[in-house]
């Protein structure tokens, strides 16, 4: 693990990023030393720095460091980079008046063998209770605040399921516990909007990214519990786990064409990377 630079598993009690989640954050998957979507990534973190005022900061000696501290991982096929970046040490109290620096915080992790099994198989998931608060000026980001998180998991891990859809307050699909995700219907692709809550992954703008370079339309929308049920087919994304095939709905069983169908969207991507 580095702190600013240095070996080190160990912050000040008084960050602002421990004490009030005043910060954000990405996981990166890295493949034989080398970053993936790193661009996507970069470019959410710049946007969060800016929505929280953040300090200014030296973007490319991160990107640097990063790729330098990625070609540890060469002798392993695929591993995972958390980076971490918080407004640094305060005073008491929420204003951040004085807190002109940002840490930054680079560990490393194994990525979960569960993904590729996952992306072959398939996954059922569950409709979770717990609801997303609206909040228009942090949906999109991926904040240090994950209690809405942490909630949902120990929901998902006591009903012993997978991954559970979250709506929102107004009762409107929005994620996955950590992923995006798309559904098919009627011959098109629908991903929930995100202007009000949620975060917008990395491996989500890719393939909206992919598909209007292809001219492959991609509906943000409003969904409900009632369009999952009537889907063709059902994906959750993330950049470690990839595009995973959704299997079963709470009951609902989705038919087995869903993994051709869902297979569309692996094209499309592929199409980017060759």
């Amino acid at each position: 693990m580095l702190i600013n630079g240095k070996q080190s598993n160990e912050i000040t009690a008084s960050n602002r990023g421990l004490a009030y989640g005043d910060g954000f954050f990405s996981t990166i998957k890295v493949k034989l030393g080398e970053m993936q979507l790193w661009d996507l990534h970069l470019t959410r973190l710049q946007k969060s720095a800016k929505m929280l005022s953040f300090p200014l900061f030296n973007w490319h000696a991160l990107t640097l460091e990063l790729q330098t501290f990625a070609k540890q991982c060469t002798k392993q096929e695929e591993m995972v980079i958390k980076i971490i970046l918080t407004r640094g040490a305060g005073g008491r109290g929420y204003s951040i008046n004085g807190s002109n620096h940002v840490d930054r915080i680079i560990s490393l992790h194994a990525l979960p063998r569960r993904y590729q099994q996952w992306q072959h198989k398939g996954i059922p998931i569950i409709q979770c209770d717990y609801k997303l608060p609206i909040n228009k000026r942090l949906a999109g980001l991926k904040t240090l605040n994950r209690l809405d998180q942490v909630l949902i998991k120990q929901e998902i891990e006591t009903k012993k399921a997978i991954d559970g859809i979250v709506c929102d307050n107004e009762g409107n699909v929005i994620e996955a516990s950590s992923a995006n995700l798309f559904i098919h219907s009627e011959g098109r692709w629908y991903t929930p909007c995100l202007k009000n809550t949620g975060i917008e992954g990395v491996k989500r703008q890719q393939i909206l990214n992919a598909a209007k370079k292809h001219s492959v339309e991609i509906i943000k929308t409003q969904i409900n519990k009632l369009d999952l049920l009537n889907a063709d087919a059902i994906c959750i994304t993330n950049a470690l786990m990839g595009i995973v095939p959704v299997t079963q709905y709470e009951k609902h069983t989705y038919n087995a064409q869903h993994f051709s169908i869902t297979a569309q969207l692996k094209k499309l991507i592929s199409k980017e990377l060759n």
